[in-house]
């Protein structure tokens, strides 16, 4: 195998990687929870543009992952890019919950990571009463994803195609005079 190969290969290794890891903090998930409680806290955030200081409230929500018992936080904030607009709903039906004296189950999709060192949270995306026992399956994940893996068979089938037919080029190339 040739360094360019290998070098080629790596490349296309570290953009997939980047590309999965992309996909994997934007693309939706939904876990069981029991709402333990709400927050609004101010952010404040040094704006690195201007030197200004600008704070915003920050809604939170407090759960308990049903399968493994782990405390989780959310955050709930409006995004433009999942047409979410109802943060303060959310708030109130997580506030309900918590508030209820009869541990109900929710169903809380969200999208994102939690990441300690960078003060970074999970955001909510939606929130709704579940039976206990109701399994969640995420149908617009599988089509997305199965549309991105036919979609890159067939992008790699055509580069690959290509060099190929830029190869055959070179290698048939009559010798200079």
């Amino acid at each position: 195998m040739t360094t360019m190969r290998k070098l080629g290969i790596g490349l296309a290794v570290l953009a997939a990687l980047l590309f999965a890891g992309t996909l994997y903090y934007f693309m939706p998930r939904a876990t069981k929870v029991l709402i333990t409680g709400t927050e609004v806290k101010r952010m404040d955030q040094k704006d690195p543009a201007t030197g200004k200081h600008k704070s915003r409230d920050v809604r939170f929500i407090y759960a308990t992952d049903l399968e493994t018992k782990k405390a989780l936080v959310f955050r709930n904030e409006d995004n433009g890019w999942y047409f979410k607009f109802d943060s303060g709903d959310i708030a109130a039906e997580a506030s309900k919950l918590a508030k209820n004296d009869i541990e109900e189950t929710a169903l809380l999709k969200y999208y994102g990571l939690r990441i300690a060192i960078l003060d970074s949270y999970p955001n909510a995306l939606s929130l709704k009463e579940v039976d206990p026992e109701y399994v969640y399956v995420p149908w617009v994940n599988m089509v997305v994803l199965v549309l991105l893996l036919v979609f890159f068979v067939w992008a790699g089938v055509k580069t690959r195609r290509l060099f190929e037919k830029a190869k055959d080029k070179v290698t048939n190339r009559p010798a200079a005079s």
